[in-house]
């Protein structure tokens, strides 16, 4: 359980990680950042004061070095360098007490307080013998002695520059001490961040070619389900296909049966009982009137009778269709249809007949029996177009109607009209229907096409007179 809970939240668990370690690291450089900016300014200025401490320690040597050149040689120029040297300790003696304020290094101001006063007492000191030789008060060996020109007394000033010298230096040491810890831990956290940096993008890259792995097996996964959806359906296609066409042939030949039935048994009972009733017409029509007019009715009757079992006859199995072809068939049914209907008919049919399969020449009637069938009930067209037209390779059938027309799920629906029964006969026999409106719904648009090749053993079709 754990192990499922880890892997589930292993990439989270990961990213928090990675943003802590990131936040540390940024934070630890921008510290060090400051500290190594402390320490580097910390450094500068204790170098500065060591610098001042020292150039102060030199300008003591030029004082008493000047003071002895004046006494011995009267000369004023020794003075020249005796007073630059003193305004320059002075002004760089500001900027160390202001040094010491800024660090807050009392100890150290304190120390060199003392030493400045000790050396402004030797300054005194050395003025005033430099005073009393000129004015004679005081002989030249005795304004040399070491108690008089400073050297004695310079010593102890040195020594305390010295010391607070070497003060600057140890606090410059120890802020490149601290610099270079900061340093290290700059590296160490840059090198943190670099190693962070290249597990997230192997992580990332790992992610990203498992879920392109994924992918890839699910794209194949679904091309192979595609596959196999396709084959099962081109099969329960190819099955229905089969059995609509196996009960198509099934109608046809109970059709034909039918038909046979009504000709050969309903015909000739219709005929007789016409025949004996013309006889007895004939025999009664001067003997007796009213039975002369009964059997008159009769005999209509029987005639109207005989029409419809000829009409049903024909619309089971056209004999028409067999008896004299396609383009015979197809007119004769156009002008039985327009007729009845009061359509204005326009015939585009060829001159001459094509022998065709009987299978498919009853395809192509029966499209056309159930089209204008339709344009009957459904269009309320007063206008029909009938074409047919073949090459070597197809044969071509339209029926155009000015009615209604249809929208598009009337024409998605496959029992509208009975499109689906058009459609099954046409994919039966190879071939294609296409069924659509005309423009503004103006009408509706049927045209079928079907191969004219040999099938199922049949010899290809040839046009006949």
């Amino acid at each position: 359980m754990f192990t499922a809970w880890l892997r589930r939240w292993s990439w989270i668990i990961a990213m928090v990680a990675a943003i802590v370690i990131t936040v540390g690291s940024l934070i630890g450089l921008e510290s060090a950042h400051r500290r190594l900016a402390s320490t580097y300014e910390t450094a500068l200025q204790a170098m500065s004061a060591a610098n001042a401490l020292n150039e102060v320690i030199a300008r003591t040597s030029t004082i008493v070095s000047s003071q002895r050149g004046y006494l011995m040689t009267d000369n004023p120029a020794y003075l020249d360098p005796y007073l630059a040297a003193v305004r320059r300790i002075r002004d760089l003696a500001g900027q160390i007490s202001q040094h010491y304020e800024t660090v807050g290094d009392t100890e150290a101001a304190k120390a060199f307080a003392g030493t400045m006063t000790l050396f402004s007492q030797r300054i005194a000191a050395m003025e005033t013998a430099r005073a009393d030789v000129k004015r004679g008060t005081m002989p030249l060996e005795e304004a040399l002695a070491p108690a008089n020109i400073g050297i004695g007394s310079m010593e102890k000033v040195e020594t305390g520059l010295t010391d607070l010298y070497n003060r600057e230096l140890a606090r410059a040491r120890r802020a490149q001490d601290a610099g270079r810890d900061d340093q290290t831990l700059s590296a160490i956290s840059a090198g943190a961040l670099s190693v962070l940096t290249i597990l997230l993008f192997v992580l990332l890259f790992r992610l990203l070619g498992r879920q392109m792995r994924q992918e890839r097996l699910a794209r194949e996964h679904m091309r192979e389900q595609q596959a196999h959806l396709d084959r099962l359906v081109q099969e329960r296609t190819e099955q229905l296909d089969e059995l609509a066409t196996h009960l198509q042939n099934v109608s046809e030949d109970e059709k034909t049966k039918l038909s046979r039935e009504l000709h050969d048994e309903l015909g000739a009972i219709l005929t007789a009982c016409k025949m004996d009733v013309t006889w007895a017409h004939h025999k009664l029509r001067n003997t007796d009137a009213v039975l002369a007019e009964k059997l008159a009715r009769a005999q209509r009757n029987l005639d109207a009778g005989i029409q419809i079992k000829r009409r049903i006859i024909e619309d089971l199995r056209p004999t028409v269709l067999i008896n004299f072809g396609l383009v015979t068939a197809l007119r004769s049914l156009a002008e039985e249809s327009a007729d009845r209907h009061h359509w204005r008919l326009d015939l585009d049919l060829p001159e001459e007949d094509v022998a065709l399969p009987e299978a498919t020449a009853i395809v192509l009637f029966r499209v056309a029996q159930e089209a204008l069938t339709n344009a009957a009930k459904y269009a309320r067209a007063n206008a029909v177009r009938v074409g047919l037209g073949f090459d070597a390779n197809v044969i071509r059938l339209e029926v155009i109607d000015n009615g209604i027309g249809l929208t598009p799920d009337q024409v998605r629906k496959p029992k509208t009209h009975g499109l689906l029964g058009m459609r099954q006969r046409v994919s039966a026999r190879g071939g294609r229907i296409d069924i659509h409106s005309l423009p503004s719904r103006l009408g509706t648009e049927i045209r079928v096409t079907l191969p004219l090749g040999p099938a199922d053993g049949e010899t290809k079709p040839s046009r006949h007179a």
